[in-house]
């Protein structure tokens, strides 16, 4: 996902297409997106080209790196108990308490399916709306699981909230920043 494109998002089809997985591009799919996943990459395409308007460009999540994107995502383990791939585990997890099946869990995690009927699974034809639907559930689970704090939690709103993206950017826009001369131009000019 670090190195995912803004071009990799087809909000038609509701898919961000990853054509480099681990296994390299022959198992290049398509990630089938929920309502809640497409707001949250809309405000990704929008805090990405606030904060880092010129990596925004090729990077669906710029930063000041060597690569122009994220290249490490490990926090405090205080303040973020989970890093990158242990996601996975809790993606997993909580797709058992949606109900997905285990068959459908692993085709979202583009994880092998094992057996001779695998090979008969046409995986491209059940994102439309099978493998959505299962990926909606999970996103419902999450979401339900923070009840009443999407609309009580400060955090939670300005992130998740009616019109988000705007307040916090316009936060961003107002607050002043430590970057160096040349970068705050940029902040300004975006």
């Amino acid at each position: 996902m670090q190195q995912a494109k803004p071009e990799h998002i087809n909000f038609r089809r509701r898919t961000l297409h990853t054509p480099r997985p681990k296994g390299g591009s022959k198992r290049a799919f398509d990630i089938p997106l929920s309502r809640e996943m497409i707001l949250s990459l809309i405000r990704v395409l929008r805090f990405g080209r606030q904060m880092h308007p010129t990596q925004a460009q090729e990077w669906l999540f710029p930063a000041e790196s060597a690569s122009g994107h994220l290249a490490e995502t490990k926090e405090d383990r205080d303040i973020l108990s989970k890093w990158g791939n242990d996601l996975r585990q809790t993606f997993r997890t909580l797709a058992t308490a949606a109900g997905v099946s285990e068959f459908d869990a692993k085709l979202l995690m583009n994880h092998s399916i094992p057996g001779v009927n695998a090979g008969y699974v046409t995986r491209h034809k059940l994102v439309e709306d099978h493998l959505r639907s299962q990926q909606q559930a999970i996103s419902t689970v999450v979401f339900s699981a923070l009840g009443k704090l999407r609309t009580e939690q400060g955090a939670l709103i300005d992130w998740l909230g009616h019109r988000a993206s705007r307040r916090a950017v316009s936060k961003f826009r107002s607050k002043p920043s430590n970057l160096g001369e040349e970068q705050e131009s940029i902040r300004q000019a975006a």
